[in-house]
């Protein structure tokens, strides 16, 4: 596929080496599927979690490296003789400064870096700060999110930035709303992914030294908006769902959720996805679809596949 929209990547004589591919936030709505699409595609796995007990469900032969993002000597050890290294950033008042720390280390050891967050992308420095200077405006919750992302992106590590879109498994929170006939998040219209798509994406990058280094749009096929969502529920399930957007349930699924700065950051994000409306554009579905060397999931398949677990979960015996 023609890529022409990338830059061909630097590879350090480490960074072509047979080690394993780190993972930070494992056990994450994102990090558990970078893991699972690695270890589908038999590649040797290292994690780096707080407690190995998080992971204790994860095969026997994924490393574990246990320490914080605040220890940069445990940061140092994690990246260490490995072949490339997935991070995500945690909503934290510090993200910017235990950032640095994971890019640093990956600088050093010459191992290629995968983050997959939010980016103000644009062809030049100059282009990504003027948008990163608009975004602010209308998110700047995320005006540090978007400084990491940056320094990710130029970073000496050959970056590959995802840029996913909303996620299709944030409607997994609203189980209890579906399943009585509504649909509360308020989305006026959106790129939306599924986070396998995100974990595949990852995966290719994290592998495929071929990939350019560069920011990559993730996305569905299609923009969607609160109406087509529930539509797309409602056939899964098989019975009446309808859009009833409500900033105040979807703040409680959050706070219930997540709590904290994360469902703080999302709530704000959820009062923007309500405003605005994004349409997905050709060169993002390329983008997307050249990580994959597939087509993207569909939000229906997403709803199909989960009524399908949630059913399998109700006909599964109780242990005693």
């Amino acid at each position: 596929m023609k890529n022409a929209d990338f830059r061909q990547p630097r590879l350090s004589v480490r960074a072509r080496t047979l080690g394993p591919v780190l993972v930070v936030g494992a056990t994450g709505a994102i990090g558990s599927e970078v893991v699972r699409a690695l270890l589908e595609r038999g590649a040797d796995v290292r994690v780096f979690v707080r407690s190995p007990a998080k992971v204790a469900a994860l095969p026997a032969r994924v490393e574990r490296v246990v320490g914080s993002l605040e220890d940069e000597a445990a940061v140092a050890r994690a990246v260490r003789g490995a072949r490339a290294a997935f991070y995500v950033s945690p909503h934290d008042a510090q993200d910017e400064r235990l950032s640095e720390t994971f890019v640093g280390a990956c600088e050093r050891e010459g191992v290629r870096l995968v983050f997959a967050g939010v980016h103000a992308d644009g062809r030049t420095r100059a282009a990504r700060a003027l948008s990163r200077a608009l975004y602010a405006l209308l998110m700047p919750h995320y005006r540090g999110k978007f400084r990491l992302a940056e320094r990710v992106r130029t970073c000496r590590a050959d970056p590959v930035v995802l840029i996913p879109g909303n996620y299709y498994q944030n409607d997994d929170l609203c189980r209890e709303q579906l399943l009585s006939g509504t649909y509360p998040l308020p989305l006026r219209g959106i790129t939306r992914v599924d986070t396998r798509d995100v974990g595949d994406a990852a995966a290719r990058a994290l592998l495929d030294f071929s990939v350019p280094s560069g920011a990559y749009a993730l996305t569905g096929p299609e923009a969607l908006s609160g109406e087509q969502s529930a539509a797309n529920w409602a056939a899964a399930l098989g019975r009446e769902v309808r859009h009833a957007p409500d900033i105040h349930v979807t703040d409680a699924l959050l706070d219930a959720a997540y709590g904290g700065r994360k469902a703080l950051d999302f709530q704000k994000s959820y009062r923007l996805l309500g405003r605005y409306a994004a349409k997905v554009t050709p060169r993002e579905l390329r983008q997307t679809e050249f990580l994959l060397e597939r087509e993207p999931r569909t939000h229906a398949q997403y709803a199909r596949d989960t009524v399908a677990a949630w059913r399998r979960e109700e006909r599964e015996p109780v242990a005693l």
